[in-house]
């Protein structure tokens, strides 16, 4: 089979379009725990708080889901052979992804027009979270065992009948899964608190009167809390790496770590409340999740390289169609930017009339 795009579009779009997914996903992955437990707190900035990150976790949702179609398009492009494979094999897993996301949304909904009525928006927040975190692992384990050839064999023996796959089988006894997993919250945690921070200097509208005092500073101390433990949890994952062994899996993935810290550092600095030093945090984390596309990209080629070398695939480049795809890419960027700018302005008017 011939890849329609040159290899390395696939890679540089790949990359791209996951980092673009990393963004919001990380804000409703691993800060809506963070969100129920402001909620559950007993305090004006806390309770401030998770209403207005509840209110935008919807939009997130939207934009984590449209920007995952990228490097999902490129990964069937390119790996198809381990990527069909792998999804063949864990079938009725990567289906349950369907059904669990759906519930997962509508109940994020729920909770961003429950901010009045605190136990019911807690009750759908929780949820929604649960739905979030099984979906995290289904579909880690569909992605890990892509990179997991010699596993096939072992399963296509235990869970076929009569020659048919049936579908059943599964990754979760791989502790690489595990590592893969708190490496994504630890990252999310990272972008969720720099979220908190960015939100509060930068989207939220200056002297709105329902604002707690001293929010923004609340706010900044709040993303330190959070990237300090996303930053412990990423030191977890490279010590994994270092002595149980995977380097393979994330390679490089101590020069993540040294940017996340700069993260952690930078938004020490931010306690100051200076909007610039908060957004030279924003720069650096992009830079962090722009890193980790990177190695994760190396460490998939380097994993399916047993299989197939990605980088000598026979080409017949369509030049017609990766044309009309940049044109709608850029596009739904354009929109996509126009519509966040909409909710920023309605937001920041209803906290106004509020």
């Amino acid at each position: 089979m011939e890849v329609p795009a040159p290899f390395w579009f696939v890679q540089f779009f790949k990359v791209v379009g996951f980092v673009l997914h990393m963004i919001p996903m990380g804000v409703w992955f691993a800060g809506l725990p963070v969100v129920i437990l402001c909620a559950l707190w007993n305090g004006e900035r806390s309770r401030f708080y998770a209403r207005r990150m509840s209110a935008q976790l919807p939009v997130m949702m939207a934009l984590g889901i449209n920007f995952a179609i990228v490097p999902l398009l490129f990964l069937q492009t390119t790996y198809y052979k381990a990527f069909y494979t792998a999804t063949i094999l864990t079938a009725w897993f990567w289906l349950a992804v369907i059904p669990i996301i759906i519930v997962g949304y509508y109940s994020l909904y729920i909770a961003a027009f429950s901010v009045e009525r605190r136990g019911r928006m807690i009750l759908f927040s929780i949820l929604a979270s649960l739905c979030f975190f099984c979906i995290a692992i289904l579909n880690t384990n569909g992605i890990s065992l892509m990179v997991s050839s010699e596993l096939w064999e072992g399963m296509i023996a235990k869970t076929s009948h009569y020659g048919a796959v049936l579908g059943t089988a599964h990754n979760f006894d791989n502790p690489v899964l595990w590592m893969r997993l708190a490496t994504m919250f630890g990252l999310g945690l990272l972008t969720a608190g720099v979220w908190a921070t960015f939100d509060a200097h930068f989207l939220m509208r200056k002297n709105a009167e329902n604002v707690p005092v001293n929010y923004r500073q609340w706010a900044t101390t709040l993303a330190l809390v959070m990237a300090l433990i996303g930053a412990a949890i990423l030191t977890g994952t490279e010590w994994y790496l270092k002595t149980v062994g995977g380097t393979e899996v994330y390679p490089y993935f101590g020069g993540v770590l040294l940017v996340a810290y700069a993260v952690v550092f930078v938004l020490l600095l931010a306690k100051t409340g200076s909007a610039t030093v908060v957004g030279v945090a924003a720069a650096l984390q992009f830079l962090t999740l722009a890193g980790f596309g990177v190695i994760r990209q190396i460490g998939q080629n380097i994993g399916m390289a047993t299989l197939v070398d990605v980088s000598v695939l026979p080409e017949n480049v369509q030049w017609d169609t990766l044309i009309a795809f940049l044109l709608c890419f850029l596009l739904g960027v354009g929109v996509i930017i126009w519509m966040v700018v909409q909710c920023v302005k309605c937001s920041n008017q209803t906290s106004a009339e509020t």
